[in-house]
């Protein structure tokens, strides 16, 4: 079991994972915890970091060059700093010293993508990170989510080896966690790695990851941050209903949009966030405006989440997370839509599977069998 230490503003935080669209959104949801902070992916990386405190902005930024969504690591290029087409040759000290004294509170490797099974690639994107001493630098391993499968997973895990703190960041064209054992793979992956950081995720594997070892998560602020793409996907899923974000309702668990919250509360009383002066979430504008304010709940949702997690014992943590799993997904039972049928997340359901004592399986509307 190797752990390392990750740096003081990442440890024991759940970050906002933002590009410049939503930075603001970022800045302002996470500006008043002090177990948050933000990760900007953003090519120019010093300045993302001189704009987050030029904005005022106290706590943890951390830049992310975001090269892993371009570009496939190779044995002779794992990084963007190493040749053959890196525009400058820097060490990776340089660049790095660079980003902190503009105020990265962390720094992330600018790693490029590591392909399904590609083990000399991935090898050589760790022994990259390995080329500093600084504290506050994290090695970035950004691969295709098919690694955290049963056919690759625990090769994946045996070749993750380094002295360097690690972040991770799982990619796929039609979501992360789309397909099943990937769950129990990321749980595999933070209790033989604990300590890592989980990136561009969304609430629900962020909370298993950490109540299973990570050190912290970022979680993506808008759809696109959560559900990151390999390099060259195109498309994806359909657009979403009405063109709006994906709101976060903690009773579910779930990103939906509030028109199809609508549906699901036709015949229930709507959902309703204090924090939101107790505002219905299934009713929405489709504005600008309420596009910000459905994002802007779903911060601080999820920071409510962790401030509730972070405060127990990793033994408490896994049965408090198993016991939030199974209300929610049990929850949905009880909505009747006033059209179509109820479909519980999938990441969602694989994680009650996973915890329950009897090997039951779930039904697509929530229930176990």
């Amino acid at each position: 079991m190797t752990q390392s230490r990750m740096p003081p503003a990442v440890a024991g935080r759940f970050l906002a994972y933002t590009t410049k669209e939503h930075e603001d959104i970022a800045i302002a949801g996470t500006q008043s915890s002090s177990v948050s902070g933000i990760v900007i992916r953003d090519r120019d990386p010093r300045a993302a970091v001189r704009r987050a405190r030029s904005a005022g902005y106290q706590s943890s930024v951390i830049p992310d060059a975001g090269v892993w969504t371009r570009k496939l690591a190779t044995l002779a290029s794992p990084t963007a700093l190493q040749a053959p087409d890196a525009l400058l040759q820097v060490s990776l000290d340089s660049w790095a010293s660079g980003l902190v004294t503009a105020g990265a509170g962390a720094v992330l490797t600018p790693s490029k993508f590591v392909s399904l099974a590609d083990w000399t690639a991935l090898q050589a994107v760790l022994r990259a990170g390995e080329e500093t001493e600084l504290p506050q630098v994290i090695t970035l391993v950004a691969t295709d989510a098919a690694m955290l499968s049963p056919s690759y997973v625990r090769t994946f895990v045996e070749t993750v080896v380094t002295s360097r703190p690690m972040a991770f960041v799982f990619a796929a064209k039609d979501g992360p966690f789309n397909r099943r054992h990937r769950a129990a793979g990321l749980r595999y992956l933070m209790s033989r790695r604990p300590g890592s950081l989980l990136m561009a995720t969304e609430p629900l594997a962020a909370t298993d990851a950490y109540a299973h070892g990570a050190a912290g998560a970022a979680i993506g602020v808008g759809g696109g941050t959560r559900r990151p793409k390999r390099p060259g996907d195109q498309g994806g899923g359909p657009d979403a209903k009405d063109f709006m974000p994906g709101l976060f309702l903690r009773e579910l668990w779930e990103h939906r949009t509030p028109g199809i919250y609508a549906d699901w509360f036709a015949n229930s009383p709507s959902p309703t966030c204090p924090d939101c002066n107790d505002r219905a979430l299934d009713v929405f504008d489709k504005t600008d405006t309420d596009k910000r304010n459905v994002l802007c709940h779903n911060v601080h949702a999820w920071l409510a989440v962790f401030n509730e997690l972070r405060v127990q014992t990793p033994p408490e943590q896994r049965r408090w997370s198993a016991d939030e799993w199974l209300t929610a997904l049990t929850a949905h039972l009880t909505l009747r839509p006033g059209v179509g049928t109820v479909g519980a997340d999938l990441l969602l359901r694989q994680l009650v599977e996973l915890d329950d004592p009897l090997g039951r399986r779930t039904t697509l509307q929530g229930a176990l069998y």
